[in-house]
């Protein structure tokens, strides 16, 4: 994380914003195939969806996609440095809602 604040103050000058777009649980076939390999796949996929806050689903490919563009567009002009949790709550919400 150091290393995009590192390079957004380093690449300022230039005009250039440098964020990070941090996912978590997306459902992608690579993800539908590690599931797979549990036993019993549709109990790791419940265990995993318990455990995030934001509707108990899965983050879609579109939605990450539709952060990607965000970040693309004038709206996002001044932000830099920064990195984007696109998780329902995932990494920082679930061990506090406990």
């Amino acid at each position: 994380m150091a290393l995009t604040r590192e390079w957004a103050a380093e690449l300022l000058g230039y005009g250039i914003r440098v964020n990070a777009i941090v996912p978590a649980e997306v459902m992608t076939p690579l993800y539908r195939q590690w599931l797979d390999t549990f036993p019993d796949p549709e109990q790791k996929l419940q265990s995993v969806l318990s455990k995030i806050p934001l509707e108990h689903r899965m983050t879609s490919p579109d939605e990450i996609a539709a952060m990607v563009v965000f970040l693309l567009s004038a709206r996002a002009a001044h932000i830099t440095g920064q990195h984007l949790f696109v998780d329902g709550g995932y990494v920082h919400l679930d061990r506090a809602l406990t």
